[in-house]
């Protein structure tokens, strides 16, 4: 993996910077290397090794797989306060690098239709960022102009089809997307020429339009050397999304949590209150010849989420979420409908106030026509996050997977593992 990150860095010399939506996020990095204010630098490093077991032909399997992200941004706007940005304050450039290490077939070789951890991607290093955007501060509109993903690259940040309660989870149903599967759609690692439009009002909530130029997507995957095992595909995509807090005016939610018998607070690691409703619709014609692959020609859907909070004896904050998504052409859509949900509780053990466990769970169907034959595959997941200090996270995590690749021929899948961050 060193050379390979090796790779990865010289290549940073060659790219064209970008931005994300969120001002300043430099990590420890920024200060040891005594960064100026302008300059944004970051890097993670995740790992998620598990092991599974399964009633198919193969008994057990285990993988290690890790992903280490390099996160360069700049602005002017950096550690000035946003009442006091001028309009050039408001614009940021970020580039983003990410190498990708580890064996992607664990789910494959378990018996499962999609991958148990949230990382596996093709082996390599991609190219995951590159773009300029103008953020909104206190003012009323957004833009993203570049190479990016549908979905959020960074954890936590606002996109399309993913609601921030669902970065709680490890699996790569349960965490964000809503399990959107369909040729072309540029998903974190891919990305594709495109422009994201925001239009915000505090009182009514944003409205957010994506268009992506498809064309290129293969040739940027592979820039770097990596094989994204993709088909070449021509089209475009568009996506169109609302979302608003439903709840604004419960400004405790957005407060620091008072610890019960303490006079101790501690920051609120659950997301807002969040309703989101979307669509979109893809058009895609794929460079092979005499063959019909996943989700060519025309694919439309609606997708939703719902991220509530609730009070219940336990922990210190709870979150409730329900997502789901709706092919409006299963015949064309390899898993045409999705539904999800689940339950975050922070600081459910007494003197741990900052750990987080999540319970979800994910019923994902398949196309009878693109599938025949297979019914849906299920998948429970009960993590707990021990947040250890600011730049280092534990995550031990169970999964169970229901009707492994829907076929209905295997009993289902333990599988059980661990995820590590490190943010520097």
């Amino acid at each position: 993996m060193g050379s390979q990150l090796k790779k990865a860095l010289v290549g940073l010399t060659l790219l064209v910077v970008s931005m994300q939506g969120s001002p300043s996020r430099g990590g420890p990095l920024q200060t040891w290397l005594e960064l100026p204010e302008w300059i944004d630098l970051s890097i993670d490093y995740t790992a998620e090794p598990m092991a599974g077991i399964s009633g198919g032909a193969n008994p057990s399997a285990s993988s290690w797989y890790q992903a280490v992200v390099l996160d360069l941004s700049l602005s002017s706007g950096f550690g000035k306060s946003q009442q006091h940005w001028n309009e050039l304050d408001h614009w940021q450039l970020n580039v983003q690098l990410t190498n990708d290490a580890g064996n992607p077939d664990l789910n494959k070789d378990l018996g499962s239709a999609f991958t148990l951890q949230t990382l596996v991607n093709p082996v390599g290093t991609w190219i995951t960022e590159a773009s300029v955007v103008r953020n909104r501060g206190e003012s009323w509109w957004q833009a993203e102009l570049g190479v990016m993903s549908l979905d959020p690259v960074m954890a936590g940040e606002p996109g399309f089809i993913s609601a921030p309660a669902m970065g709680s989870y490890i699996s790569s149903v349960l965490n964000n997307t809503l399990n959107l599967l369909i040729v072309g759609v540029p998903i974190d690692p891919f990305i594709a020429p495109g422009v994201k439009l925001q239009a915000h009002s505090e009182s009514l909530g944003s409205l957010e339009y994506a268009y992506f130029y498809l064309n290129p997507q293969t040739s940027l995957a592979a820039s770097l050397g990596v094989d994204p095992g993709i088909p070449n595909v021509q089209g475009g995509v568009q996506a169109l999304q609302w979302e608003t807090n439903p709840l604004r005016s419960r400004t405790d939610l957005s407060a620091e949590i008072n610890i019960p018998n303490t006079k101790e607070t501690v920051i609120r690691q659950l997301p807002l209150p969040e309703v989101q409703l979307g669509g979109y619709f893809s058009s895609t014609r794929l460079l092979v010849d005499n063959a019909k692959e996943l989700g060519e020609g025309i694919n439309r859907g609606v997708y939703g989420s719902l991220t509530w909070p609730v009070d219940v004896p336990i922990g210190i904050d709870n979150r409730v979420w329900a997502g789901g998504t709706v092919s409006l052409d299963p015949a064309n859509n390899p898993y045409p409908t999705f539904i999800a949900g689940g339950w975050l509780s922070q600081g459910i053990i007494p003197g741990r106030p900052l750990d987080v466990l999540a319970l979800g769970l994910g019923r994902t169907s398949f196309s009878p026509t693109i599938n025949p034959g297979l019914s849906y595959e299920g998948t429970i997941e009960l993590n707990y996050s021990f947040y250890l200090s600011e730049i280092l996270q534990i995550q031990p995590v169970m999964q169970w997977i229901i009707n492994p690749g829907g076929e209905g021929k295997v009993p289902g899948i333990w599988a059980g593992g661990v995820q590590i961050n490190l943010s520097l």
